[in-house]
């Protein structure tokens, strides 16, 4: 069970189950086992459920773990990583994608841990304690899905759901050596609670072992439900058929920040060139460019943060009747303070500035572009602590989120797909992940390369 449990992904381990190779209360058992030894060193995992019965889909008896950040869990109360939700009420239903999930036989067995209101690059909410990287556990395991990533790349889990605002699904698949596709904006619902995740910039998704979970997930969570105001195109076929088949030959443009005054360590440089050398032996053109669009988390996406941020603060004074006082940490109180000040015309502004980024890179592409690579982060994982604000560093904070990653946010505004694949470590076993950003609604092109690099140099289990 150990080895089939450390060898296989989600897919492969319901069809080890399928097959009655194991059965689902040996998977269960097993996994709560590794849950109990790992997560004490990890503080990955922040609530544990009573699991339910499974539903007989396509991933049926697959142990599964939901981020503690917005999305509905029936029986859990989503803490968002702040005290001051802590005595939220319990949720009497599920989010859309979660009643995906079940419907897809997962077992979901609690919530996973998220930086306060998901609003860091590290994991480490006041609420629950710092979330440790299992690469080394003095690091960073990212943020704001660091709980999930930390949880899968341990093999407590083969796969958990992550969503992402700013990179964060893509961060912390680069800091513990797993793979994470952000999609296109309304690929995935937010319903029933929300129309879109703080205007469009988050979507959810998955951190996984390979790229078979996620194109299976992806199919599995994807498409209109009722009442959302948009969706992303139609893909021509299923996920998981795209990865069948190899890309044709792409023309890549490569981007490494310099001529913005962003500074690589020798692991993200590493990373960039390790993803140019293998995507030129694939067969792949690649190029040095200049983006038209490089804007990461100022600007537009600071206004719609922190706008976002004082909504959902000033509901929950709403609902339990206190204001926050000092159960907030300093970023998201001092976001909230921020996003109270600013007028319609402000949140107006950004949201306009933002789809013109978008329009900006649309034009990019059908210029001929078919993808962009970065890498996903500027350095390795920070120690744990080094990301953490206090009340008089808020700025500085803000200044070192940025350094560590600035390639990230961009397809955030402008709502195209991007992914972080693992394929370089240090001699420390220490990673950063390589970043290609898609055309609007292109995951399965995203998807094929991903397969193609996977089977060039297999990136699970991790070549420590």
């Amino acid at each position: 069970m150990d080895d089939l449990l450390d060898r296989t992904d989600a897919v492969g381990l319901a069809d080890a189950i399928r097959a009655g190779e194991v059965s689902e209360a040996e998977v269960l058992e097993a996994t709560m086992a590794r849950i109990d030894e790992r997560n004490p060193e990890l503080n990955a995992i922040t609530t544990m459920v009573e699991p339910e019965p499974a539903a007989d889909g396509r991933l049926r008896g697959v142990p599964f773990a939901i981020k503690d950040l917005h999305f509905a869990m029936r029986g859990t109360v989503t803490t968002h990583g702040s005290r001051y939700f802590a005595d939220a009420p319990i949720d009497d239903h599920d989010a859309e994608v979660v009643s995906r999930y079940r419907a897809a036989g997962m077992v979901l067995l609690g919530r996973t841990s998220s930086p306060e209101l998901g609003l860091s690059t590290t994991t480490e909410p006041a609420l629950f304690g710092p979330c440790a990287n299992p690469l080394d556990v003095g690091r960073s395991a990212g943020g704001s899905s660091g709980g999930a990533a930390s949880a899968v790349a341990s093999g407590m889990l083969t796969v958990a759901h992550a969503s992402d605002g700013g990179g964060s699904i893509r961060i912390p698949s680069s800091a513990c050596g797993l793979f994470g596709l952000k999609p296109s904006r309304g690929r995935v619902s937010f319903g029933p609670d929300a129309g879109e995740g703080w205007s469009g910039y988050s979507t959810t998704h998955v951190v996984s072992r390979t790229v078979r979970d996620s194109a299976v997930l992806l199919d599995l969570t994807s498409g209109l439900a009722p009442g959302d105001p948009y969706v992303a195109p139609t893909p021509d076929g299923t996920f998981e058929a795209a990865i069948a088949t190899p890309p044709p030959s792409l023309r890549i443009a490569v981007w490494d920040g310099s001529a913005d005054g962003i500074e690589l360590d020798s692991t993200a440089r590493g990373a960039l060139d390790a993803a140019v050398a293998l995507c030129e032996e694939l067969g792949h053109r690649l190029e040095e460019a200049d983006l038209p669009v490089r804007r990461g988390m100022g600007g537009p996406q600071g206004v719609i943060t922190s706008s976002h941020t004082a909504a959902l603060v000033a509901r929950r004074e709403a609902a339990c009747g206190r204001p926050s006082g000092d159960e907030l940490e300093p970023v998201a109180a001092s976001l909230a303070a921020q996003g109270a000040a600013l007028t319609g015309p402000d949140y107006a502004q950004a949201i306009l500035d933002s789809h013109l980024m978008g329009r900006t890179m649309g034009r990019y592409h059908a210029s001929g572009i078919d993808l962009v690579l970065t890498p996903t982060l500027a350095r390795v994982p920070p120690p744990l602590g080094e990301l953490v604000a206090t009340a008089d560093n808020v700025a500085e904070w803000g200044a070192r989120q940025g350094a560590y990653s600035p390639f990230c946010a961009m397809a955030n505004a402008t709502g195209q797909p991007a992914m972080s694949v693992p394929l370089h470590w240090d001699d420390q076993g220490l990673t950063v992940g390589s970043h290609f950003i898609a055309p609007y609604g292109a995951e399965a092109l995203l998807l094929k390369l991903a397969a193609q690099i996977e089977q060039a140099r297999p990136f699970w289990p991790q070549p420590r």
